[in-house]
């Protein structure tokens, strides 16, 4: 098909170099010269219409599909700015084309697509001009007033495709409401809520001093805990961070004659924490912090539990800065409130008193400043170190925690662990032969699964 359109281009092509090696008309053979050019044009006419009646019988509706670069050799007359800047690059081109020893038109040098396809519109381009040329009065439109008058064949095809795609995009509407075509679009808000959580089961073997004021002894346990987390962040001006923990593990008691087995770690902590951005990596901050236990807690070969469900409830709310940053394996936040109320809670009377409750009094409460740390830090591949840190000062007592755990990842659903947690409270009853410093440590080993 290509072969039989340049074939067309350079007949015509030929025809413009006939007429320019005609020699210029004089009176005497005026007549005959005028035969001449009306028997070849016939001829050239008949010519292309045995080709066209050819390519009809022998080829495809899709394949006589006029190609839109052959408008300018059958449509309207019109001489193309770019027929002849198209001419000129190609005469300059060493790269596709190649000048004939012996001819006047060139040759391909690449049979390449993109080369042949140059071939056939350099040919037309080149036709078009030198028939421009002889001929100029033949020329009806410049390519300015064609494209005002004539819609391009371009600009149909591209109709003719947007009219195919847009029924496939929305249905067919009704004769009677068909002046307008819409897309429905469906807009899909976004979600600015990330969450996760973390479960585990493990044995555990622990340490725990002797003035631990929740009691307690050492030995192996089975340890259980969940994490929960909520974070919402709008990458404005607001954020809100929720965490849930809870832990809870029991231990045999070999030496307790009076229950077979004990809790040696019991924990419910929720924390909720509003932040409206500040500058940079600082936020203002609203801080609620709540922390208790679930069931109660036996000394060995003892009835006289030491803690229990809200005994104690400790309870901080807290106003100030929070600051956060983030590197490529390290997260830190720190959160300041000078402007804090602790509120300490027992609801068991039998615990009145306890820690740092004066006298018969079930309730404290204390106004301070508080401080948070919570810290991430990825070692390595499979080993990960996680901090908190929560201190209160009321000016007259110090209370603080710092809990470390750190977790050797062995495959995504065994861990190891090993939790450290390390207490500082003057508030409380100081034990003969120990000072207020409080130590507990376990080493964990089991199942544990992350989200």
């Amino acid at each position: 098909m290509k072969s039989k359109i340049t074939a067309s281009a350079l007949c015509l092509f030929s025809m413009t170099h006939l007429f320019a090696a005609m020699p210029e008309k004089t009176p005497e053979v005026e007549s005959a010269t005028d035969n001449d050019f009306v028997a070849l044009t016939q001829k050239y006419e008949d010519a292309i219409s045995q080709l066209a009646d050819g390519l009809e019988t022998r080829s495809s509706s899709s394949e006589t599909q006029m190609n839109p670069r052959l408008i300018r050799l059958f449509g309207e007359t019109t001489l193309y700015g770019s027929s002849v800047s198209n001419t000129l690059k190609s005469e300059k081109s060493e790269e596709l084309y190649q000048a004939s020893e012996g001819e006047g038109y060139l040759e391909l040098a690449d049979n390449s697509q993109l080369a042949h396809q140059q071939e056939v519109e350099n040919a037309i381009d080149n036709a078009v001009l030198h028939a421009s040329m002889m001929h100029p009065e033949k020329f009806k439109y410049t390519e300015k007033n064609f494209k005002e008058d004539v819609k391009s064949v371009e600009s149909v095809e591209e109709q003719q495709l947007i009219s195919n795609i847009v029924p496939e995009i929305v249905p067919q509407q009704s004769q009677d409401n068909q002046t307008a075509v819409g897309v429905e679009m469906k807009v899909k808000k976004p979600n600015f809520w990330i969450t996760s959580g973390e479960v585990y089961l493990q044995f555990t073997q622990n340490y725990i001093s002797g003035n631990w004021s929740q009691g307690g002894e050492s030995t192996n346990t089975l340890m259980s805990g969940l994490i929960l987390k909520a974070n919402y962040n709008d990458k404005q001006k607001i954020q809100w961070d929720n965490t849930f923990e809870a832990k809870l593990g029991f231990t045999t008691a070999p030496s307790d004659k009076e229950h077979d087995y004990r809790t040696n770690a019991d924990m419910i902590r929720l924390t909720t924490k509003l932040l409206l951005k500040a500058i940079k990596s600082w936020n203002y901050s609203f801080q609620v912090e709540s922390k208790t236990q679930s069931l109660r807690n036996y000394p060995a070969n003892s009835n006289d539990y030491t803690s229990a469900f809200l005994a104690p409830l400790d309870t901080k709310v807290g106003i100030g800065m929070d600051y956060k940053k983030s590197w490529k394996n390290f997260n830190i936040s720190v959160n300041i409130a000078p402007l804090t109320y602790r509120w300490l809670y027992v609801s068991e009377k039998f615990l009145a008193g306890r820690y740092g409750v004066k006298g018969d009094h079930r309730s404290l409460q204390e106004f301070g400043s508080s401080t948070n740390i919570n810290s991430s830090w990825q070692i390595a591949k499979n080993i990960r170190w996680s901090s908190h840190i929560d201190a209160f000062t009321s000016y007259e007592k110090v209370y603080a925690n710092w809990e470390n755990t750190f977790d050797f990842a062995v495959s995504k659903y065994l861990s190891t662990k090993l939790f450290m947690h390390g207490r500082f409270d003057d508030g409380v009853r100081k034990k003969k032969g120990y000072t207020y410093f409080q130590f507990k440590e376990f080493l964990q080993f089991g199942l544990s699964y992350k989200w």
